[in-house]
């Protein structure tokens, strides 16, 4: 009898904590969902402006599962993307985005989304190129720059108007200065290694395709040399000329040699904000 006593008692109280932990569970679930769309999405940007970027994208996200819906969905979806971006979540960030573009073509920020799209690639190839070393992988870290100089261009054309035109227009020039450089970098690079017609291609590359900096002097001086050691002698008159003729004060033109090191490049160089105008 008494076994049985126990058995009930023990039945009873397995009963009542299981009990017990669907009440907890679904008070729980109860807790998660109440909060509205306004106070989830005043909460994450909470988050974001502080620089709490994990529990911003944490928000952002509940807020877009919960509410997909509505002006507070549409906002957090561009800052969900501002804070994948902040957080080094650039592939998510990205997606993000286009995510937006597609599901939100009139929004009032949407210039802002391009502009970010053209930042995102800018910032995550910043820094590869203060020192522009061709040798194993000559092509290599390129694509970012090339895909945010494409993307801030696509900006522009939307959006000329726009408060970040300015800005990005500023970009594109440091990402047309940093690509001739490292083509003239590797034009040197293969000038040092006695491989001419090579040289000689990258030059061109830079003459043709970066006319408005300043690193078209120097394609034409290795332009020049190269066609020498091939013998081709009218070639190397006719880029001579051409640099005589734009950039008369180039020391190549006073006799001195092409610096054919590995150079390193500061921002200081390259980078073209806070520059005075003139």
């Amino acid at each position: 009898m008494k076994k049985i006593v126990t058995l009930l008692m023990v039945l009873a109280l397995i009963f009542s904590i299981t009990a017990c932990k669907k009440k907890n569970k679904k008070k729980s679930s109860v807790e998660v969902t109440r909060y509205s769309a306004e106070t989830l999405y005043n909460k994450s940007k909470k988050y974001m402006d502080s620089g709490i970027w994990e529990s911003a994208i944490l928000g952002y996200k509940t807020l877009r599962n919960q509410y997909p819906f509505g002006r507070y969905a549409e906002q957090g979806s561009i800052e969900l993307a501002y804070s994948y971006y902040k957080n080094y979540e650039t592939e998510l960030a990205l997606s993000t985005l286009e995510r937006f573009i597609k599901n939100y073509p009139a929004h009032e920020h949407l210039d802002y989304a391009y502009y970010l799209k053209g930042l995102i690639y800018f910032e995550s190839e910043r820094g590869l190129m203060q020192r522009v070393n061709p040798d194993p992988s000559i092509d290599r870290n390129q694509e970012n720059a090339k895909q945010a100089f494409v993307a801030f261009k696509t900006f522009i054309e939307k959006f000329p108007n726009s408060d970040y035109s300015a800005d990005a227009e500023k970009r594109m020039v440091f990402i047309r200065n940093k690509l001739a450089a490292f083509e003239v970098q590797v034009a040197k690079y293969y000038l040092r290694r006695k491989a001419y017609v090579a040289a000689v291609n990258r030059s061109k590359y830079v003459v043709e395709s970066f006319q408005k900096t300043r690193y078209v002097a120097d394609a034409l001086a290795v332009m020049a040399t190269a066609y020498k050691e091939l013998g081709e002698d009218k070639l190397a008159k006719s880029s001579l000329l051409v640099l005589q003729e734009n950039y008369p004060n180039h020391s190549y033109l006073q006799g001195e040699e092409i610096d054919l090191k590995t150079n390193v490049f500061s921002f200081k160089d390259l980078w073209i904000f806070g520059k005075k105008e003139g």
